[in-house]
This record gives structure tokens, sequence and C-alpha cells, in this order.
């Protein structure tokens, strides 16, 4: 049964989520984390517990670590600091936590845990010290998992790993902003030029079906600011942007190009599809989830190859920028079978419960 408004309103729910929107966090599992919150606070009594520089948010109470200092700090001390300081708090009923969470000892609360992809698979597709960074974390998620009262799954792939409870996509409802499509080609991408996110593949398909077609096609990017020195000085590089901003150019955008070798999810992807814009992306775990809920009529084209991707985004060019009727109504089938997956009331009813 669903607990009533005001046992609602009594609920103490403790957040541990180190991934939050400030300098040094302006990523998808950032920004989902501060909408859902948003959407939570006027529900529970809310406490966040995060770094220094995250943003606050109204309705809740904010609670700050210090800012983590190296790759060490944030992932292996950041989790002992939040351990004592979920301790000082006493009075949670439910401490749910979006990873970091292996240090947490037994407490009277109700562990929640939100599993927002593999760290296996990330390592899988990293090189160097980050690639066994992930390797450590895996192992701890591992952990985590049979530490934990209730799990959420994004996808199928985090739900089968960590046998979850229920799947719940990072996403919440988009407003359509009333933006029409730019007049010249225009396609956006978001992440940094290396590493898995693969910007360098998309600025490359870019330059090279803008030569191909003989029309320039104009890259806007969102991205880290110390990343910005790596992209071409006729990328339009963006760093700090807000929601609001990333949304309206992914509405006014032609295409985007998601060519990431790994996503749980890809929220990006599902921005796309929530804005009426056409997605091309790489295969994995998050795309080809997104694809299955899609379907063949929707706009949202899996390229299993380079080539593929450069095939479809000079088709994409050339054909415009309008989606036809058939994808709008498939891609709103699927964004709102998503948004229902993902409402704040699983946390409330199901996982809170």
């Amino acid at each position: 049964m669903s607990l009533s408004e005001d046992a609602q309103r009594r609920l103490r729910v403790v957040w541990l989520c180190l991934e939050w929107p400030g300098p040094n966090h302006r990523g998808g599992v950032a920004r989902y984390a501060y909408r859902l919150a948003a959407e939570l606070a006027p529900i529970v009594d809310l406490t966040i517990i995060t770094e220094s520089d995250g943003e606050p948010l109204p309705g809740a109470r904010m609670r700050y670590l210090p800012a983590s200092s190296s790759r060490i700090d944030r992932y292996y001390v950041q989790p002992l600091r939040a351990r004592r300081m979920v301790k000082a708090l006493r009075n949670a009923d439910v401490v749910h936590a979006f990873g970091d969470d292996w240090a947490l000892g037994r407490g009277p609360w109700k562990r929640v845990r939100h599993f927002l992809g593999l760290s296996l698979s990330e390592a899988r597709s990293s090189k160097g010290l980050r690639r066994l960074n992930h390797y450590v974390l895996a192992a701890l998620e591992k952990y985590s998992q049979f530490r934990a009262d209730f799990r959420i799954a994004i996808g199928p792939e985090s739900r089968d790993a960590f046998r979850c409870d229920v799947i719940m996509p990072p996403v919440v409802p988009i407003q359509t902003p009333a933006t029409k499509k730019t007049g010249e080609p225009t396609v956006v991408f978001v992440g940094s030029y290396s590493g898995r996110k693969r910007g360098r593949l998309a600025e490359e398909a870019v330059r090279r079906v803008s030569a191909e077609i003989g029309t320039e096609i104009r890259l806007i990017v969102f991205g880290p600011a110390d990343d910005a020195r790596n992209w071409s000085a006729a990328t339009d590089h963006r760093s700090g942007a807000s929601d609001a901003e990333v949304q309206q150019a992914i509405s006014a955008s032609w295409a985007l190009l998601s060519p990431s070798e790994y996503e749980g999810f890809g929220i990006p992807i599902f921005e796309g599809l929530a804005l009426g814009t056409a997605v091309i992306a790489s295969p994995n775990p998050g795309s080809l989830y997104q694809a299955q809920m899609v379907g063949q009529g929707g706009s949202l084209h899996i390229a299993q190859t380079p080539e593929q991707l450069f095939d479809d985004l000079r088709a994409r060019m050339i054909r415009g920028a309008e989606l036809t009727a058939d994808q709008k109504i498939a891609n709103r089938t699927a964004v709102d079978r998503l948004v229902t997956q993902a409402s704040v009331n699983t946390l409330v009813d199901v996982a809170y419960g």
C-alpha cells in the first residue's frame, strides 16, 4: 500500500550522492540525482550528503564532505567520511546511496542502493589507472549488493548483474522547449573528447560528413571545461551549462551523436527522444535498452561500426531535421513508458515502503 501523505512527510531519508551538480560534477548521474531529489524533497524529510561544491537543493538539508583531492581520496576515503556523517545523523529511516556506500556499517535504517551501471563494464572500456580503479570498484559494488535491503537498477544490465528488485530508468519528465530546429545543420554531443564517450569520433564524423555533402555542420559539445582544449576551433564547446540550456540545444539540433563505448543507460539519448531529435548511437547496454523500447519505428539508430555512424549521420543531414509522424509517436510511447517506470512514487511506495 502507498504511504499516506502524513507518513510520507515524516519519513526521514538520507541521500548519499557524491556525484552531484557542481563545478566538478556536471555529468548525467549528477543531473539525474538532482532532478529526482527535487521531486522527492516535497514528499519526505530529505538530507543530502555530497561534496562541498555541490549545489544546494531547495527543500532539502545539505551536509557537505570536504572536496576530494585525488582519485584515491574520492573513491576510498570519502566513503569513510560519509560513514561517519551518516552515523552522526542517527535518526534516518532510509539511507539511499548512489554509490560510495561500501563503508556504511549497520544501522536502524533501511538501506537502498541505486546501481547506475557496472564498474566492471566501465573497466573493460577504460585504460590505465582508470581501468584498474574500476575493477576495484566492481568488487565493492558486489559487496554493496549483498549489504543492501533494496536494490534499484537503471536498466536490464544492472538488474541482472546485481539482482535488483526494480528497474527505475534515470529519467524525469522533460518539458519540450518552444524551440525551432536550426536553419543550418547542427549536431549535439554530450561528453569528453577522449575515453569511452568517444568525442573524437563524433567530431570526425561531423568533419567528414560536412566535406562529403558540401555543407558545414555545426557541432555543439557539452563537456568539462578542462576538455575544451582538445576540440578543434570549429567545434562549439560549452561547459557549465544548465539542464535547460542542454535540452534547448538538443531540441534545436538535427541530430544527437552518442558514440559511447559504454553507457548503463544514456540520459542524452533519452533527452533526444523526448525532445524530438534524431539520435545516432553506438551499441551498448543503455542504447540497446532504449532502442528496444522505441522499436523500429522510432528515430534512434544504432550504428554498429564507425562507418555506419558516418553513413547514418550523412543520411540524417541530407534528410533534414524533422522527424516523421510515426517516429514521433514511437519516441513518445517509449519516453512515456520510461518516465512511468522512473516515477518518484516508485521510491516512496516500493523502495522506501
